[in-house]
Parts: structure tokens; C-alpha cells; sequence
């Protein structure tokens, strides 16, 4: 993976200060879950793009409803897949409730919270590297149950298990560096600049995670790197005929 080059990708496209502007205004009213569903839909065919090997790989704004139904499905793949840590808070509830209690009831109560948050710590770390893969089976034809394929994606994430964790790693990071800039920046225009900065630092967090996905898509399909490491011009004939070393 090109680590820099999935950011700096953006400014290649000849029409990436619109495109940016556009995906920063929907990150301002993500909260609204609609734009937040386009943006997930938009990523994703960044994602798609860089699969297939198109340049410049950042989309055209111009499929709005494609990218609310493709968002929206992706979404409901995250949920499924983080439901059973949702459906832990059911113990943890009543393990608190026998937590207060006395005696051997007080200390059952405790182990149940105890093994409860456990368990849960553990299945986040699972769907943590296995998301990665859910979201690239997703990607293949958009279908829900793609993305659920549980066999198929932990055999790959095995397989993938280093590229998951050096993504993960770079993600933390770059959604840190975009935040704390965005949050120091903002604050310099008088907090006002915050309006601005965070939902620019939203749309590029997007665009940078999906990117690093689309390059381990592109070199799992042709065995190659989308972004080649730079290389030099070969000499011609003329300069190594002028070359004193000869």
C-alpha cells in the first residue's frame, strides 16, 4: 500500500476541489444519517474505482441515489455485524442490576459484567480486522449477503493478515492527523472555521481509508501495486554514448 499516495491522490483529479467541496458540504449535514449514507455510498465507489483500475479513481458526484442505496446496505452490513455486541448490553444490564444486590448474588452479578465486557473487548477486536474484508466482499456486487460471508472473510483476512493490520494502523493515524488539524485550524478562524474544517476533515478521512482499500482490492485481483513505486528514466543511447565513465 501507498500510504501517502492515498491522499495525495485527491488533488491528481482535475476536478477534485468541486468533488471535495461537494463531499465536505454532505459531512457538514451527516448527521442527517441521508448524507451520511451518500458519503458511505460515494466512498465505496472510490473504492470500486481503484479495484478496477480507473484513473483518476475519485468518482463524479453523479449518482445521488445509487450512493443513498449502496450507503445504506453497507450500513446495514456494519450493524449486522456489530449486533452481537450490541445484544451484550442485555447482560451487562442485568449483571449491574445483581452487581448491587448482596452476598453470592453481588459477586455473580460482578463475574457476569467481568466476562461480559471481556467477551465484547474481544469481538470488537474481531470485527475490527475483519471489516477490511466485509466491506471488499460488499463491494464486489453490492448485495448485503456478500458481505456476511463469514467463512470466506476470515479465511482472507488470515491470509491478508499484515495489510489489515498496517491499514488499521494508518487509518487511526491519518484520522488523527486530519482531526487534530482540522480541530487546530478551525479554532485559529475563530471556532467559526470549525464549520469548515471538520466536515473537510471527514470527507478526507473517507476518501483515504477507501482509497487504502481499493489499492488491497486492485493488488489482490492482478497481483500488482495500483500505485508502482517511482522509477527513473533509462539512460538513452546518446547520453550513455556522452557518458566519461564509458
Amino acid at each position: 500500500m501507498d500510504f501517502i499516495k492515498a491522499l495525495t491522490f485527491i488533488t491528481e483529479d482535475p476536478r477534485w476541489k468541486e468533488k471535495v467541496v461537494i463531499g465536505a458540504a454532505l459531512a457538514l449535514f451527516a448527521p442527517l444519517i441521508a448524507p451520511a449514507l451518500i458519503l458511505l455510498g460515494y466512498a465505496l465507489r472510490l473504492t470500486q474505482n481503484m479495484r478496477d483500475g480507473k484513473r483518476p479513481p475519485l468518482p463524479e458526484w453523479d449518482d445521488w441515489s445509487g450512493d443513498l442505496v449502496r450507503g445504506f446496505k453497507l450500513a446495514i452490513v456494519y450493524l449486522i455485524w456489530g449486533l452481537p455486541a450490541a445484544l451484550a448490553a442485555i447482560p451487562l444490564f442485568f449483571g449491574a442490576i445483581l452487581a448491587d444486590s448482596d452476598s453470592f448474588v453481588r459477586t455473580f452479578g460482578v463475574m457476569i459484567l467481568v466476562g461480559t465486557t471481556c467477551l465484547t473487548f474481544l469481538y470488537g477486536i474481531f470485527v475490527t480486522l475483519m471489516t477490511p474484508g466485509f466491506v471488499l466482499w460488499f463491494a464486489r456486487d453490492e448485495q448485503i449477503q456478500s458481505g456476511l460471508q463469514l467463512s470466506e472473510i476470515f479465511a482472507w483476512t488470515r491470509q491478508h493478515l499484515i495489510e489489515v493490520a498496517l491499514f488499521l494502523i494508518a487509518v487511526l493515524i491519518a484520522n488523527f492527523v486530519f482531526f487534530m488539524a482540522a480541530n487546530v485550524v478551525g479554532t485559529l478562524l475563530c471556532l467559526v472555521g470549525l464549520v469548515i474544517t471538520i466536515p473537510l476533515a471527514t470527507f478526507v478521512a473517507y476518501l483515504y481509508q477507501f482509497n487504502l482499500l481499493g489499492q488491497i482490492a486492485y493488488k489482490d485481483k492482478t497481483g500488482e501495486m495500483y500505485y508502482p513505486p517511482f522509477a527513473p528514466p533509462a539512460p538513452t543511447t546518446e547520453s550513455a554514448g556522452n557518458d566519461p565513465s564509458i
